[in-house]
């Protein structure tokens, strides 16, 4: 953007960019909303809750798998070196 040649939606990528931390973040919060659903329906057989804990623990498990983590840059790259 140096000569403004550069639309400004071009820098609007990195926003989309989620850390591990934030991937452990969404999964915990999952697994506490299934649970609190599952208080929130009443569920009290131990079979239920067995079908809650599945619903709660296999989806982030499955997404963690295809969660892929951006490769480091360059420039992270040389900065780590600096160090």
């Amino acid at each position: 953007m140096q000569f403004r040649t550069a639309s400004h939606v071009a820098g609007g990528y990195t926003r989309l960019m989620l850390s591990a931390n934030i991937r452990t973040l969404l999964f915990g919060a999952w697994v506490i909303a299934v649970c609190l659903a599952g208080f929130a329906l009443g569920v009290t057989t131990l079979g239920n809750w067995v079908v809650v804990a599945c619903t709660a623990i296999v989806p982030p498990i499955v997404v963690g798998q295809f969660w892929r983590v951006p490769e480091q840059t360059i420039s992270e790259s040389i900065h780590e070196a600096q160090r």
